[in-house]
């Protein structure tokens, strides 16, 4: 299970349980953060301009 939330403008990925996690988007803005969901499993990323 993920619980995810943003406009919290910091990052964060916190295990909650063994099959739970936490994750706190972040601001786009500042840190250029978002997730990505396969279908199975949530990234969190950072954005480059490379």
């Amino acid at each position: 299970d993920y619980f995810i939330f943003g406009h919290r403008h910091i990052v964060l990925e916190y295990k909650l349980t063994e099959s739970s996690t936490f994750i706190n988007l972040g601001d786009w803005v500042r840190y250029n953060s978002y997730a990505v969901f396969d279908g199975k499993n949530l990234e969190l990323k950072y954005f480059t301009a490379e």
